[in-house]
């Protein structure tokens, strides 16, 4: 049972995951919809795209460490983390600008650069955030609470910018195409990310009240690196942080592909993610739950088996124009989509729970803060995952000859393959 002490307020606790909402709206998009973006409406071909944005990822993994490293020795009045929450802001708008409104004919190098200017802008509102996370309580049911806000935050985030295309669909006039429309809904949250981002870390800033470090400053050396990776904990938390990132990844690159184009779903693929993520926002407080009854390692494992299964079942979903009986495949699919939701949410926050305490045990053996430097391992593994995910599935459709622009049509080799690095993928990742 949290002291008093322990407990964090519902004030500090919104604050703490205000950032989610603008955060999660980039972090969405980028491994959804604006690599199909980049293909039907700024031309660039599906290889390309998948190269490009695997490999702004993977060289903004060398930032995160470097960031976490600069965070750790950070002393300032609102904090080490405090600073580099406020800097984010206006960068990652600025970022969001160029990324979201990038008009058709721009080059793979522009678009390159703009990429990794912008991942650096999100790396330090992402481990900023998670690092004051960190240093709100140390109670271990409570760190949970506090990690499911942060996931509960982002899960609101990105239903927000999801009914973005959704609205704008509905609102597009009769005579717009369906690329046209598309390229709206992706304008559409990048606006959501230039107002929000700048307000939320500002709020957050002001109404957390950051802890001061529990230890002295330090010079942090690339040693530090090889002697954190030195605990077992801590090796095995990242990897299996990297296999989800990558199986996340995977679903979350394909879906659009897989539910609106092989499946059939066209526009209402955009409806059924909502739904998804939903489920997601519904479903965190159950895991958060269960974490305290049985542990964040078993409801973890818990966890991993329930997204298999679901993946599994996807092929049992039917597609648009059959039905289930009397029941109509949208609505069964919803349903299906829905259930497998639920998980959506668990594995980020309950590992990165685990990885604040982890720094707890760390600083009583060392007695070196590296809260900052923790954090960015798992920002680490989280985007290598998604990166290496994004690169390798759109490869792989290139490689299986799917027609990725919206109305082109597909053999059946292609819809073959696509459908198995949809639902076989993520399986063997979250098993391994």
């Amino acid at each position: 049972m949290a002291t008093p002490q322990d407990r964090v307020s519902y004030k500090r606790l919104g604050a703490f995951a205000f950032p989610s909402l603008p955060l999660a709206a980039m972090g969405l998009p980028l491994v959804v919809q604006l690599p199909p973006h980049y293909v039907a409406h700024v031309g660039l071909s599906a290889s390309v795209v998948g190269l490009l944005f695997m490999a702004a990822r993977l060289l903004d993994i060398v930032v995160d460490l470097c960031l976490g490293l600069a965070m750790d020795k950070t002393r300032t009045p609102v904090g080490r983390f405090g600073p580099w929450m406020l800097a984010s802001g206006p960068l990652l708008a600025i970022g969001a600008w160029f990324l979201f409104m990038a008009p058709p004919g721009t080059s793979a190098l522009h678009a390159g650069i703009v990429l990794l200017l912008t991942y650096i802008a999100f790396s330090m509102g992402t481990l900023s955030q998670l690092a004051i996370g960190a240093t709100l309580t140390t109670d271990y049911n409570e760190r949970a609470k506090v990690f499911a806000w942060w996931q509960g935050g982002n899960i609101v985030g990105m239903l927000l910018v999801l009914a973005i295309p959704v609205i704008v669909h509905q609102m597009a006039p009769p005579d717009a195409t369906e690329a046209q429309t598309a390229a709206l809904g992706v304008q559409g949250m990048g606006w959501f990310i230039i107002l929000l981002m700048p307000l939320a870390a500002c709020v957050s800033v002001w109404l957390v009240g950051e802890q001061p470090a529990k230890a002295a400053a330090h010079k942090s050396e690339l040693a530090d690196f090889s002697a954190l990776l030195k605990s077992k904990a801590t090796r095995l938390l990242l990897s299996t942080d990297l296999f989800s990132s990558m199986a996340s990844g995977v679903t979350g690159g394909l879906f659009l592909f897989m539910l609106g184009g092989i499946m059939g779903f066209g526009g209402g693929a955009s409806l059924l993610m909502l739904i998804y993520f939903i489920a997601g926002l519904l479903g965190a407080p159950i895991w958060a739950k269960l974490a305290a009854k049985v542990g964040k390692h078993m409801s973890l494992f818990i966890v991993m088996i329930y997204a298999s299964l679901f993946q599994i079942s996807v092929l049992a979903l039917p597609h648009a124009g059959t039905s289930f009986g009397p029941v109509p495949a949208l609505v069964v699919t919803s349903v299906g989509l829905f259930i497998g939701g639920l998980a959506y949410a668990a594995p980020m926050y309950l590992m990165r729970a685990m990885m604040a305490d982890i720094s707890d045990e760390d600083l009583l053996a060392t007695g070196k803060d590296r809260t900052g430097l923790l954090f960015s391992l798992v920002t680490l593994t989280g985007k290598a995952g998604y990166a290496l995910a994004v690169g390798v599935t759109y490869v792989g459709l290139d490689l299986v000859g799917f027609q990725a622009r919206l109305g082109g049509a597909n053999e059946p080799a292609a819809i073959a393959g696509v459908t198995a690095m949809f639902v076989v993928l993520p399986v063997l990742l979250n098993l391994g």
